[in-house]
């Protein structure tokens, strides 16, 4: 082999070894056409809609009074030794809602109601029913009343909210 076969089998090594890299790293060329910053036409997973893209723009969160009844017999959103109590039962919790959580997927939106989130309850609102919501995110800051069925989800008690009317903004008119 002589000088010259051997340069260009190295040349074509080191291309090819950049082409591989190049691909790996989102440097290859772009088709025509393709925005920049996007995965260069590859096939990913789609980005799934958020609850917020998705949220009814004529639903209203419904308020109650300070002093409603329902307030005084629903747990505080701290108690989870009284939320796992009522696993299986109807009831609800009360607390100010600190932030609203949506894992990888958008399978579901999730109310927390403590910054440090495993202090308190949760309540849960999946995939299917996020057009029957508004944006929940208006709900930060706010101390709301949440009521359904409670379920033990990994040790920790939360409710599943699949209508509008589980919902009640506290003292808000």
């Amino acid at each position: 082999m002589n000088i010259r076969n051997l340069s260009a089998l190295l040349t074509l090594g080191a291309m090819l070894s950049f082409s591989a890299a190049a691909q790996t790293t989102n440097l290859a060329p772009k088709p025509p056409g393709a925005a920049v910053g996007t995965n260069s036409g590859r096939a990913s997973a789609p980005v799934a809609p958020s609850q917020r893209e998705l949220a009814s723009t004529n639903a209203v969160f419904a308020a109650v009074e300070p002093t409603a009844a329902a307030l005084k017999t629903a747990l505080d959103a701290h108690d989870l030794a009284g939320g796992l109590k009522q696993v299986d039962r109807a009831g609800g919790f009360k607390g100010k809602v600190s932030a609203v959580f949506e894992p990888r997927g958008g399978a579901m939106a999730i109310l927390n109601f403590d910054p440090e989130y495993r202090t308190a309850m949760t309540a849960v609102v999946k995939k299917d029913d996020f057009g029957k919501f508004p944006d929940l995110k208006k709900l930060i800051g706010k101390e709301v009343l949440v009521t359904g069925k409670f379920i033990n989800y990994q040790g920790r008690a939360e409710l599943i909210l699949t209508n509008l009317a589980q919902v009640e903004v506290i003292g808000v008119k």
